[in-house]
C-alpha cells in the first residue's frame, strides 16, 4: 500500500510558519476568508509532514463552539490523540476526503483508541454545515466558523482549505497534511503516534 509522501516538518520552519500567521499578510488572508468569496481560497498540494516527538515544539490549545453550541476545547482531550480537520461544505476535496475521514475516525472509535477527531468549519452557516454532517454522517464535532478566528488559533499550519493537524497527547503538533487527506493516510499518521505511547 503506497502512502502520500511525508517529509520532515523542519522545527524552524514551522516556527517560521507560526510567525507568518501574526503577520500582516496571515490578516489579509484571515480577512479574506470571512469575505465569503472565493477570493482567499487557498489550496494545499497534498504535502505530509511529521514531525519526530523530539522536534515536537509547536503546542496547539484549539476552543471554540460546535455546531451543538456547545463548548469544546483540545485542553480536554490531554492525553489523547486530537485530530484536527479544517473543512468547508464549499469546498470540493473537502467533500472529497469526508469519507475517509468518517471510516478512521469511526475504526479508531471502534477499536477503542484515545482519539478525538474535531472538525473546524471554514464559511459556512450553522445550518449549512450541521445539513453537511448530516449528508455524510459525519461522527465527530465540528467548531462553528465564527469569522475566521476559531481556525486563526492554529495559525499558519491551516491556511490551506482543507488541512489536517494531528496532535499528540502533549497537545504538540505531530503532523500535518496541506489538503485533503486519503484513510490511508491519516490512519498511519495516527497510529505513527498512538505506538509512540506504546512503547514507552
Amino acid at each position: 500500500m503506497t502512502r502520500a509522501r511525508r517529509t520532515p516538518l523542519v522545527v524552524a520552519a514551522s516556527a517560521a510558519l507560526l510567525l507568518a500567521g501574526c503577520s500582516d499578510e496571515g490578516s489579509t488572508i484571515n480577512e479574506q476568508m470571512r469575505q465569503g468569496d472565493q477570493k482567499g481560497y487557498v489550496a494545499g498540494d497534498g504535502t505530509v509532514q511529521a514531525l519526530a516527538p523530539d522536534q515536537r515544539q509547536t503546542e496547539i490549545t484549539l476552543e471554540g463552539t460546535t455546531l451543538e453550541e456547545e463548548d469544546w476545547t483540545s485542553a480536554d482531550h490531554l492525553g489523547e490523540v486530537v485530530v484536527i480537520n479544517v473543512w468547508g461544505s464549499w469546498c470540493g476535496p473537502c467533500v472529497e476526503e469526508t469519507p475517509d475521514l468518517v471510516e478512521v475516525s469511526g475504526a479508531l472509535q471502534e477499536a477503542g483508541e484515545p482519539v478525538q477527531f474535531i472538525g473546524v468549519n471554514s464559511r459556512d452557516s450553522v445550518q449549512n454545515a450541521q445539513a453537511f454532517h448530516d449528508r455524510y454522517a459525519v461522527p465527530y464535532p465540528s467548531l462553528q466558523d465564527d469569522g475566521g478566528r476559531t481556525r486563526a488559533q492554529l495559525g499558519s499550519l491551516a491556511v490551506a482549505t482543507p488541512s489536517t493537524i494531528v496532535l499528540d497527547p502533549q497537545g504538540r503538533v505531530a503532523a500535518r497534511v496541506n489538503g485533503p487527506v486519503d484513510a490511508s493516510t491519516l490512519r498511519g499518521l495516527v497510529e505513527d503516534v498512538l505506538a509512540e505511547g506504546s512503547a514507552r
